[in-house]
């Protein structure tokens, strides 16, 4: 009996851990809805800040909600796509510091360009 619940555990963190090492290396550079959640719940995903200059939306709906997808690099100047919305369309041209967690973005705010990391800079500007 114990032998048994304990192969049980064993299948099922194995199962677990397959599947969140594989959402982890698909949404690794995806920047969808679907990534989003996954890199939102997977603990594997690390929080952190990525760094983006604005550009045009993608689209703007009817309540003045911005969508953008851009390329974001991180301090390092590890780039990558992803998304996020606006409460209304942003003005072109500014630096926007992303608090994310992978393709997740919790929160932005506006920063001057001295404050974003050299290597960040390079890829973004």
């Amino acid at each position: 009996m114990l032998k048994g619940l304990i192969k049980g555990a064993v299948g099922v963190t194995l199962i677990l851990g397959v599947l969140m090492g594989g959402a982890l290396v698909f949404s690794d550079d995806a920047s969808g809805e679907f990534a989003q959640i996954v890199d939102r719940l997977n603990p594997l995903v690390k929080e952190g800040n990525v760094y983006v200059k604005t550009a045009q939306p993608l689209e703007v709906n009817g309540y003045g909600t911005a969508h953008y997808r851009q390329v974001a690099a991180d301090e390092k100047g590890n780039k990558r796509t992803i998304e996020f919305s606006g409460m209304s369309k942003l003005k072109q041209g500014h630096y926007l510091k992303l608090e994310n967690k992978g393709a997740f973005v919790k929160t932005y705010e506006e920063v001057q360009k001295e404050e974003i990391p050299k290597a960040a800079l390079t890829v973004i500007d």
